[in-house]
């Protein structure tokens, strides 16, 4: 059976154990500074050996544990997807998509990009940082046009699919003939769905309504096109504005099954805009619905659109998704506490029967 095995990055690997080494090393340094000879249980003797002793067990922990790491590999098969112990078959994988985060590191005051890979796996939302391997954001984009049975091309037919330049609305691709296109062609697409937009984004607006449900695939292109642009922010509002009203119609018309395909391939790279925050709005009128499927859902977007920073800053958000551990479903209880224990919020602990049921019912 063909596979392709990516492993854990050896070279980014020791790059942050030499870092976390520099913190170990400082730790030793001030240490070897305190004067033992002088000192008291006042604050300001016992201040440096403390942050001296933090300083190695922390960083030399973290350096551990990222040696730790070096066996971790992901392997790609036309079974599904291996990690490490964990298997995820394909028959129960949906939306894998590669995505980005913007991360910000307080104590350096600097922000930077890390690529995922996501999908959701039986109603739960899986992460994987592929920066962790010797992988490309490309790379893995072939990888699942590669393996994913929906994508794999039929054996009897050796015919490649041929791009034609897109330069009307009409001529506007499909997401699955997308995946069927030779890398460089993928990318030219989705350049051209941008240009369109650039020139007329009233258009593309017009287009996304109109066809919705008439030729959804095409309007998730379009979507996704704009959401891998690398200058984002100029579709932002644009994007949040989209996700906004179509999860509304969703909402209206009972349709969330079958527009959450279209909905899930809207992303932003800023999800503390003003647009943003009318999305959680939106999505927050969902965790109310009579339909348990459509609660978790909201959780499952929340996913994206939602991170810890946002969350401690929104009450009424937190307050809500506090309020839904007391939902009639347990799944929901449950789903719930989860997403706020991986966010570091506060909240009430689920009862002992909840938590058994967990086991009994996973």
């Amino acid at each position: 059976m063909e596979k392709t095995v990516l492993n854990y990055s050896i070279k980014g690997g020791i790059f942050q154990i030499l870092w976390n080494l520099v913190f170990v090393v400082l730790g030793i340094y001030l240490f070897s500074r305190t004067d033992f000879e002088r000192i008291t249980f006042k604050f300001s003797h016992l201040a440096l050996p403390v942050v001296a002793i933090l300083f190695i067990i922390v960083y030399g922990i973290k350096a551990v544990m990222t040696f730790s790491k070096f066996h971790k590999k992901i392997i790609f098969s036309q079974e599904g997807i291996e990690l490490n112990e964990a298997f995820f078959e394909w028959k129960d994988i949906v939306f894998p998509r590669v995505f980005f985060k913007t991360e910000h590191t307080a104590k350096f005051n600097m922000s930077y990009k890390e690529f995922y890979l996501t999908f959701v796996y039986k109603q739960e939302t899986i992460e994987i940082k592929i920066d962790d391997y010797d992988v490309t954001e490309n790379e893995i984009k072939e990888l699942i046009k590669k393996y994913t049975p929906k994508f794999t091309p039929n054996p009897m037919n050796e015919n490649k699919a041929v791009y034609l330049p897109i330069h009307d609305f009409d001529e506007i691709i499909t997401l699955e003939q997308y995946y069927d296109l030779e890398h460089d062609d993928s990318e030219e697409a989705i350049k051209d769905v941008q240009k369109l937009a650039v020139k007329d984004l009233e258009g593309v607006k017009r287009f996304c309504e109109k066809q919705l449900f008439a030729q959804p695939d095409k309007v998730s292109f379009v979507y996704y096109s704009l959401s891998e642009d690398e200058d984002i922010d100029k579709w932002a509002d644009f994007l949040c504005d989209e996700f906004t009203r179509v999860y509304q119609i969703a909402l209206n018309q009972n349709k969330i099954k079958e527009l959450t395909p279209v909905l899930y391939e809207i992303l932003v790279e800023n999800i503390t805009s003003y647009s943003a925050e009318k999305v959680r709005e939106t999505l927050l009128k969902g965790l109310d619905h009579r339909q348990l499927d459509v609660r978790l859902n909201v959780l499952e977007f929340l996913q994206d659109w939602s991170d810890e920073g946002v969350l401690k800053s929104n009450l009424a958000l937190v307050s809500k998704l506090r309020q839904k551990l007391k939902d009639p479903e347990w799944k929901m209880r449950w789903k719930t506490s989860k997403f706020l224990e991986q966010n570091k919020i506060e909240f009430e602990s689920l009862s002992t029967l909840d938590k058994l049921k967990r086991f009994i019912n996973p």
